[in-house]
């Protein structure tokens, strides 16, 4: 079953960025959002760079990153809020990390 986790905190402040990880599986996808996108610079997107695999989408709304001035890396797709609608229509399930 495919989950799609839409992580909205920052690492840095909260654990909810790790329990998303804890919790990811084959077939998910991450979209990072708002505040979120700071974890683009935390070392836990290390680890969630080197175990994702071609089956694990990350994502980051561009606009979200660029207001929080955040260089995104290649592996990360950069979409739009709209990108995240039609995301929700492809899992079977949608989790927000707040």
């Amino acid at each position: 079953m495919s989950t799609l986790h839409l992580v909205r905190k920052s690492a840095f402040t909260t654990n909810d960025f790790a329990q998303c990880l804890s919790v990811l599986d084959q077939q998910d996808s991450i979209v990072l959002m708002d505040d979120g996108c700071y974890n683009l610079k935390h070392p836990l997107m290390d680890s969630l760079i080197k175990r994702a695999n071609s089956t694990i989408s990350i994502n980051v709304i561009s606009n979200h990153a660029q207001a929080r001035a955040i260089e995104t890396l290649a592996v990360v797709k950069q979409i739009k809020m709209n990108d995240v609608v039609e995301l929700t229509f492809t899992h079977q399930k949608v989790i927000t990390w707040q």
